[in-house]
């Protein structure tokens, strides 16, 4: 049996979702992806498989291209976007809540 593509769906254990998503340049540091927020219970990461992700990860601003993982702990106030010109591919990994 093959297992299907990740893109489009959501693969959810009872601890964490894991998603494939796509930005086609859809988001920028102007319009991110979400609005700078805080998970108080949990972690979240990402994981960039194309392009580059921008964060802002606390007092932090960083880019993290293809190849490259960000973790924002619990607590810790975030948001991202593509920062780059082109089609930016990441897996998330975060709770189903």
């Amino acid at each position: 049996m093959t297992v299907p593509p990740l893109l489009g769906a959501s693969l959810e254990g009872d601890d964490f979702v894991l998603a494939e998503w796509v930005d086609d340049g859809d988001s920028s540091a102007a319009r991110a992806v979400a609005p700078l927020h805080r998970h108080q219970g949990d972690d979240e990461a990402w994981y960039v498989l194309e392009g580059t992700l921008g964060f802002v990860r606390g007092e932090e601003r960083l880019e993290a291209p293809a190849g490259s993982a960000v973790l924002v702990p619990r607590g810790v106030a975030h948001t991202f976007w593509n920062a780059g010109d082109g089609r930016a591919r990441y897996v998330i990994v975060m709770t189903p809540r």
